[in-house]
């Protein structure tokens, strides 16, 4: 049966950089056809988890997929949930909500880039960065194990233990 992935992105549309780095671990990891649908939703701000614009966009995308499940992935940086209450709180609401709504939840500790690159990249060169890396082949040079973490670490995600619920291993 055909799946629509739905991937919520903080990223925006123009930077893309979120979306490079998880295409290319699907790209690399996993077997995908034409019943496998990918669809960013880019949300441009984690603060805008469940705004009406972003949850009208999901209802669109599913609505429009008729010939399969739709699948909603919630992709977020951790940032220094460790050190501050408020991101703290942020990371538990995103998470509560997407157990309220029956969503994945995808995080990235302490954002995407330190999960791909290995190290904080500054917000002017991260479109630069995330171009090198999907050009480069970067995702060859990531540790699997770093992507499949069940706790929360520096530099780990939990994108594989999600993602192997929907999808097949090459």
């Amino acid at each position: 049966m055909a799946i629509q992935m739905i991937f919520c992105l903080e990223t925006n549309r123009r930077a893309n950089t979120d979306y490079i780095y998880i295409k290319e671990t699907i790209d690399y990891l996993y077997q995908t056809n034409n019943q496998i649908k990918i669809s960013p939703i880019y949300m441009c701000t984690k603060t805008k988890y469940k705004s009406k614009d972003v949850l009208r966009e999901i209802e669109k995308k599913v609505k429009a997929f008729t010939i399969g499940q739709s699948k909603v992935f919630y992709c977020i940086d951790t940032d220094g949930y460790e050190i501050s209450t408020e991101h703290e709180n942020a990371l538990r609401d995103i998470r509560k909500f997407c157990d309220e709504k029956g969503f994945e939840f995808i995080w990235f500790c302490h954002d995407v880039e330190e999960v791909f690159l290995g190290r904080k990249v500054p917000d002017s060169q991260k479109v630069q960065e995330a171009g090198v890396f999907r050009k480069r082949n970067g995702i060859k040079e990531v540790s699997l194990k770093k992507l499949s973490e069940k706790t929360c670490r520096p530099c780990t995600s939990n994108i594989i233990c999600v993602l192997d619920t929907y999808l097949d291993r090459k």
